[in-house]
Parts: C-alpha cells; sequence; structure tokens
C-alpha cells in the first residue's frame, strides 16, 4: 500500500515547488542537489544536503516537504507528518505538503482523513495530479465507486495519456 501512494508523492521534486519568502541561493542549490540525490535513492546525501538548506533558511517548505518524503520512505511516519506540518507552517499553500500529509494519513491507516487531505490539494489546484490519483486510490479502497469515477473522469481530461487512466474503469 505504501509504495503505490509513494510514487504519487514525488511530484513536488519535479514541480519546482516555490515558497513564498524570498529563500538563499545556497538554500535553493543545497535543496537542489537533495532533489537530484533522492532521485538517485541517495537518501542519506539527500537528507544532509535538505538540511543543509534548512541552516540557510529554517522555514524553507520545500526543504521541509522532502524530509517528510525521505522519512515516508524510511516509514517513519511521525517524523514524515512532523515535516510536512512544518512545511505548511512556513507555507500553508503547499499543496504537496497536504498532499503528502494525505500519503502519511493513508499509510497510517486513516483512509477518511487521508481522502480529505487529497480533497483538500486538489480544492487548492484542481490540476494536481498526484492528489487526484491518491484520492482515485483511496475512495476505491474506501469503496466509494462513485468517487474514484468521478475523479477517474476528471483525470483523465487533466491527463490523457496517463497511464493509470488506462487501468481504471
Amino acid at each position: 500500500m505504501l509504495n503505490r501512494i509513494t510514487l504519487l508523492f514525488f511530484g513536488c521534486l519535479t514541480s519546482g515547488c516555490l515558497a513564498t519568502a524570498p529563500i538563499h541561493p545556497e538554500a535553493t542549490r543545497h535543496n537542489a542537489t537533495g532533489v537530484t540525490h533522492l532521485q538517485s535513492g541517495r537518501l542519506k546525501q539527500a537528507a544532509t544536503s535538505f538540511h543543509l538548506s534548512l541552516e540557510y533558511n529554517p522555514c524553507h517548505p520545500d526543504a521541509l516537504h522532502n524530509l517528510a518524503l525521505i522519512a515516508l520512505l524510511n516509514k517513519d511516519l511521525a517524523t514524515a507528518e512532523r515535516y510536512e506540518n512544518e512545511a505548511l507552517t512556513c507555507r500553508p499553500d503547499l499543496v504537496q505538503a497536504v498532499n503528502g500529509l494525505g500519503v502519511v494519513r493513508r499509510a497510517q491507516g486513516n483512509l477518511e482523513e487521508a481522502l480529505e487531505m487529497f480533497e483538500q490539494a486538489i480544492a487548492m489546484d484542481p490540476g494536481y495530479l498526484e492528489a487526484r490519483k491518491n484520492l482515485i486510490i483511496t475512495a476505491l479502497d474506501l469503496g466509494d465507486r462513485n468517487k474514484a469515477e468521478v475523479h477517474t473522469r476528471r483525470l483523465r481530461i487533466l491527463s490523457p495519456e496517463d497511464p493509470m487512466v488506462r487501468d481504471l474503469f
């Protein structure tokens, strides 16, 4: 269960999450280096880079979100939740962190709460595909086929070439 949702959690790595406050150039550089390490599976090096980024900007929402991803990959759900909440304190509109909290809730077995987080993320950004995919999977697991079908139709419009669209309904 954790692996298929974790894949949908990587959205921030390629989406170029932007913070609202100015971020020190070195913080940006270390975060980018961390993303490169993370994409290559070098979690320890990635974490080091993200922590360096936070030394320049302790409230760097992208670095915090990326540390949450590492915690999730390490199945440390409490730490992932803490980092996502910190990211949202720094930037309340960071849709990736809201989606991330949904992933944490789902991994904890709180499917109803996860569904609410995914719905909140979609309300913030209807085009955020990772949240919509997570919502579809969670709705199906909850037995809400109607909700899953509605969001699958929307996903087909937003991303007609997405492999997930072909596999559903």
